[in-house]
């Protein structure tokens, strides 16, 4: 399930292309904090959890290499 989503507005003649992010999902705590994991219990969570979330910027990462076209 992915975490983040990209806003692209492509680029003109006059303004340069853009992009931003935003969660798809979280859940808030104590103290209104903003969690973007499950709760982990063991390092072998905390292990899965860190995978996931790099292997997402990692894809994010390439589409924006695509989208300001740099090699």
């Amino acid at each position: 399930m992915r975490l983040f989503t990209s806003y692209v507005q492509p680029g003109t003649p006059d303004n340069p292309a853009s992009i931003s992010f935003a969660l798809l999902r979280y859940m808030r705590g104590e103290g209104r904090r903003l969690f973007i994991t499950l709760e982990c219990t063991s390092f072998e969570d905390v292990k899965g959890q860190l995978n996931s979330l790099q292997d997402e910027l990692n894809e994010i990462r390439k589409r924006v290499r695509r989208e300001f076209q740099i090699a």
